[in-house]
């Protein structure tokens, strides 16, 4: 399948204290006392919060309909007052609001947009349509409300800040790692949530990630599933051109008798002879670290080392 030709880099302002932070809730809904939960959270650091209209609707396992959860999105890129904007949390129902988007809104109005699993669909297709560097960051609701989730919290707010603007800024981790191939490369560090890039496939998003360290993730698979998931994404070409491969958190995946999820996860992915390791703490794991998509970085497969090779954010 034929992938468009990436844009040139759209990147967001960085998140200063005093600044507004939209909630949406372009999936899942999340219980009403959470979102207050997590609106005093963010007011505790400094910023101001905003609940979308639509952000506490519950539809069944939808936060409202296609057209409440779309409004709320693109409202909340078109509000100056907005300075960022964060999902409460994934599940599913993203993807449905890509075929009505409007991605001139979002090129018009970069903007900080976070968040994880399911909204894959839309930090990719946001980054493929308008060059957006979006982050691939923890999630109110999900993450940022749990107060032992000190890690999550730390980096999330040291990669979406000023902070960010450091030379040589390194993404931590704080899991076990284990090297699948050695070597150093540098790419644009692309990626996300394994099973909801593979829904991408053959779709007008499909991203293209040639040239690209691809970080991935995923929970509640089993053996068999990781290996359908990775052949589709190799059937569809998504992954013809990558030069590093990032293997974050695979959660709650039961073990089986013959092999390790490690040494599994090695099966798939040694054929393509390429600096890789598993072990990084990104996605549904207990703690998370925040990647932003888009950026140049630079992998050190021996040390499991990511280090952003430019700012993912303006000043």
């Amino acid at each position: 399948m034929n992938t468009p030709t990436p844009l040139p880099l759209l990147k967001p302002k960085a998140l200063k204290k005093g600044d507004t932070i939209a909630i949406v809730s372009p999936a899942k809904p999340s219980p009403m006392e959470t979102l207050t939960e997590g609106v005093t959270w963010l007011e505790s650091q400094g910023f101001k919060a905003k609940l979308m209209p639509n952000a506490h609707r519950n539809t069944g396992y939808l936060a409202g309909t296609d057209t409440q959860r779309l409004a709320d999105l693109v409202a909340a890129f078109e509000d100056p007052t907005i300075d960022a904007i964060l999902c409460a949390r994934g599940g599913y129902g993203s993807g449905r609001l890509l075929s009505q988007f409007p991605f001139e809104v979002v090129a018009n109005n970069p903007k900080l947009f976070m968040g994880f699993s399911d909204i894959t669909m839309l930090l990719n297709a946001f980054h493929q349509q308008t060059g957006l560097v979006g982050f691939y960051s923890p999630m109110l609701t999900s993450n940022l409300i749990q107060a032992d989730q000190v890690f999550t919290r730390q980096e999330w707010l040291r990669t979406v800040t000023e902070q960010a603007l450091a030379p040589n800024f390194k993404i931590n981790s704080i899991d076990n790692y284990t090297c699948f191939q050695g070597g150093t490369v540098q790419g644009k560090l692309v990626g996300g949530n394994l099973s909801l890039l593979c829904s991408l496939c053959g779709t007008p998003w499909q991203p293209n990630f040639e040239g690209g360290i691809l970080f991935l993730e995923d929970w509640h698979e089993h053996y068999y599933t990781l290996d359908r998931k990775f052949t589709q994404l190799e059937q569809s070409g998504m992954l013809n051109g990558i030069v590093g491969l990032l293997l974050c958190d695979f959660s709650e995946i039961p073990e089986e008798p013959s092999e390790s999820l490690t040494q599994h996860l090695k099966k798939l992915t040694q054929h393509l002879n390429i600096p890789a390791g598993y072990g990084f703490s990104v996605g549904h794991g207990f703690q998370t670290a925040t990647l932003p998509i888009g950026v140049q970085a630079v992998l050190t497969a021996e040390a499991g080392c990511l280090t952003l090779a430019e700012p993912p954010v303006l000043p």
